[in-house]
């Protein structure tokens, strides 16, 4: 190796703070030493196949020891694809290979005098090339996850003959392969070279991969194929997708007429579950009495319910909490089901905002309703928490990126092509259920993906750099969805049999006046609604007036039946309302002592973004919830008194919905964790400097490189909670553990594989591969501040 070669340590020294702080954000290390081992399970987890090829090629052609050149890393990606029987026509060519180099060092995973942590695409001649002496053991054969990418490719048989091939086993020989699945898949026996056992048959068979005299390793494709994951292709595709043009016409008309059902279910459900909160079950879910209640009260499906309600879980529009104010007929006190403040907003917002909420939120949800149909989940019911997992945001990130390189809906095999790390972990009823959900939120119609997904994978992946927050992705995506949509129809056109059609979008004051006295009997990009007396009298209650109704539809049609002026004007001659008080459907009804005082109020910056509209001189109504309506006006200085909080009344809301806070949400603003980051990398230099001063090690904490504070955990639930956690983020721990010689050891590692039975890690300080059996573990210490998603 040359004189010049640089260390890893020395590489990423080399490199500004800014570029050290951007590669500790993109990889999500907040935690102090994180640059001592910065190429962990996290930045593997973020490789696509080709990626991981490339690396599991440079492992194999001895990169840890001595650079290797591009010649060398193409015939040694050559052989590993030869054995795996890659077909010719499914593998990189030399163009993706260089590129994937210089991918590989932006995540810190190789290294030379010629690569950056820099994420700009490179297309340079890398020159030599090196990685980090701890990634070899993350390439043994041995390991159950799919870093060894290539090799897990080995079975021949078609995806589609897997479960008949499996099927037609032997019990013995099934048994077996059900056996090493729940084992970790690696087996031992001496004979594997007698073709009468069942072993041997099984490897002639191509379901085991034979690893060396007396070891065999299940074969990914088939384990996948036991446990209902998604299944790779035979040899593997590490061909970049194919990009195509811009969806059509017809796929963004399909998908936009789709996504205004949704919005307008979406509302619907949640004004009744802001009117009538639901009672969860023990266990924290809905049950299907609730479901049922909503269903009758809302005059659609249970289903539909069911599906609407998990929309506005995952963008967080409902929450459990104490609804303020609460429910007028619950039973007892406690918790319920109601709208978070963000849910109420979305009631008051224009349909591409509705729509980027759902959209927005639906990416980073952790709840995965199709746990519930797995065998282990039968007794989970809707919105349950135990129905969350990591996965699925991981998969909806996936899936959410994915449209900008392709118009095409991911696949499962796409899903192994572009991100290995969490096909591993996905199910076939997993990947259903997402493209379902992408069909209902308008992101795709007929398998084509819309505008919509194109829009959505501009703001995911915009985001590496982290410097906008949560809101302005929204914004950004709210802006580009509205360019979508067609414009609002200023038009109605209102027919002799009291019907009026919109032959268009309307927009969300029109509707909101339609409700008042006409019925919905047909939705989507044109509506239909009818006027019937019940209808007519129903305005009357909620305190319409005949020449507001007259003039609205007479300024929006440009002819009126004389019928419909006819129903009109006999209802308000001849109905009066029981009840002298006047209500209204709109989320607000504001009354004022006379003229002066609300000409006072429409005069605010807050009665233009809260929308209200003059009912009458004295009465103004707006579609936004009333305690919004309240806090903008008395932040100009407008006191509002509200029916019950004084007893004076001079504010009438109309339908008061029941609000619990937004739940919080992780971390995602690279501005909340700058300090983190800037201190990870000040550790770093420090410890560098120390080395140099002739410190030893040069880290004053120990030799990984860790000196912030950490949380420890002793009981055996918790340390193996704690471990998971490490395992799922790709965060390296603290462990104390006694070896097989008896002799107290205490270690930071990245946790590389676990099991019931073992804990395969790699240490920090000198990247060698350890396993720990769980029983001998004294205890564990995570970094205080590690975020828990």
């Amino acid at each position: 190796m040359p004189d010049s070669f640089p260390t890893y340590a020395e590489w990423l020294s080399g490199h500004s703070d800014d570029e050290l702080v951007d590669l500790l954000w993109r990889l999500r290390a907040f935690y102090p030493g994180s640059l001592g081992s910065v190429s962990d399970v996290a930045a593997l987890r973020r490789l696509d196949a080709t990626g991981l090829a490339v690396l599991h090629a440079l492992v194999d052609a001895g990169a840890a020891h001595d650079p290797v050149g591009v010649d060398v890393l193409e015939e040694t990606l050559t052989g590993l694809w030869d054995a795996a029987g890659t077909a010719a026509d499914a593998r990189a060519d030399a163009a993706t290979v260089t590129a994937t180099v210089h991918v590989l060092a932006s995540w810190g995973l190789a290294y030379g005098p010629d690569l950056t942590v820099s994420h700009a695409e490179g297309t340079a001649d890398p020159g030599q090339v090196k990685v980090p002496s701890h990634l070899p053991p993350l390439f043994s054969a041995t390991t159950d996850l799919p870093w060894v990418l290539v090799d897990g490719y080995r079975c021949p048989v078609p995806t589609e003959e897997l479960p008949e091939v499996l099927d037609a086993l032997p019990t013995r020989q099934r048994r077996l392969l059900d056996t090493l699945e729940l084992s970790g898949g690696i087996g031992h026996s001496a004979t594997l070279d007698d073709p009468e056992r069942p072993l041997a048959r099984m490897i002639s068979a191509g379901l085991l991969d034979r690893v060396d005299a007396q070891t065999a390793r299940l074969s990914p494709r088939v384990a996948a194929s036991i446990t209902g994951r998604v299944v790779p292709p035979p040899g593997g595709d590490f061909r970049a997708r194919a990009a195509s043009g811009r969806p059509d016409q017809r796929t963004d008309a399909t998908a936009v007429a789709r996504v205004v059902e949704t919005v307008r279910l979406v509302a619907d459900v949640l004004g009744e579950v802001g009117r009538a909160p639901v009672r969860p079950l023990n266990a924290g879910g809905v049950g299907v009495r609730e479901i049922a209640r909503l269903s009758k009260a809302l005059g659609l499906d249970a289903a539909v319910v069911g599906d609407t309600l998990v929309l506005c879980r995952h963008a967080d529009l409902i929450a459990v909490g104490l609804p303020v104010p609460a429910p007028q007929d619950a039973v007892g006190s406690g918790d319920f089901w109601t709208l978070t403040e963000r849910g109420a907003s979305y009631l008051s917002a224009p349909l591409s905002r509705r729509w980027a909420m759902l959209l927005d939120g639906w990416r980073h949800s952790t709840h995965a309703p199709w746990l519930a149909k797995d065998p282990s989940g039968a007794d989970s019911h809707l919105l349950q928490e135990s129905l969350d997992a990591p996965e699925a945001a991981a998969l909806r990130g996936v899936f959410s990126g994915a449209a900008g390189g392709s118009a095409v809906v991911p696949t499962g095999a796409d899903l192994w092509r572009l991100r290995p790390s969490v096909a591993a972990v996905t199910s076939d009823e997993a990947v259903a259920s997402i493209v379902d959900e992408g069909v209902i939120l308008g992101l795709s119609a007929e398998g084509q993906a819309s505008s919509a997904a194109l829009a959505l994978a501009a703001v995911a992946n915009s985001e590496t750099d982290g410097t906008e927050g949560a809101q302005d992705a929204e914004d950004r995506l709210a802006a580009a969805l509205a360019k979508i949509l067609p414009e609002p129809v200023r038009m109605l056109i209102i027919q002799a049999d009291m019907t009026i059609l919109a032959p268009g979008l309307l927009d969300g004051d029109t509707e909101a006046r339609l409700r008042t006295f006409a019925d919905v009997e047909s939705t989507g990009m044109a509506s239909v609604w009818r006027v019937t007396r019940q209808s007519m009298q129903r305005a009357v209650e909620q305190g319409e007036t005949a020449a507001g109704i007259e003039d609205f539809l007479a300024g929006m049609a440009p002819d009126v039946p004389q019928s419909m002026w006819y129903l009109v004007q006999d209802t308000f001659r001849t109905h009066r309302p029981e009840n002298p008080v006047v209500g209204s459907t709109a989320a607000s009804v504001l009354t004022a002592p006379d003229e002066k005082s609300m000409a006072a109020i429409m005069d605010t910056d807050a009665a233009e973004e809260t929308g209200l509209r003059l009912l009458s001189p004295t009465v103004a109504a707006s579609s936004v919830q009333l305690s919004l309506v309240v806090e903008a006006l008395e932040d100009e200085g407008v006191r509002i008194s509200v029916d019950g909080d004084n007893g004076v009344g001079r504010a009438t809301a109309g339908p008061l919905l029941s609000t619990v806070p937004d739940p919080e949400r992780p971390v995602s603003s690279r501005g909340q964790v700058a300090d983190q980051l800037a201190g990870a990398v000040e550790g770093f230099r420090r410890s560098r400097q120390a080395g140099a001063d002739g410190g030893g090690s040069g880290n004053s904490a120990d030799a990984s490189g860790h000196d912030g504070e950490t949380t420890r955990v002793h009981e055996p639930r918790a340390i193996m909670t704690a471990l998971r956690h490490a395992y799922d983020s790709g965060t390296p721990v603290e462990i104390s553990y006694v070896d097989a010689t008896g002799s107290a050891v205490h270690e930071w590692i990245s946790v590389v594989t676990m099991s019931p039975v073992s804990i395969v890690g790699v240490t920090e300080a000198g990247g060698q591969s350890l396993q720990i059996q769980p029983h001998r573990v004294a205890w564990v210490g995570t970094p205080v501040g590690t975020p828990l998603e």
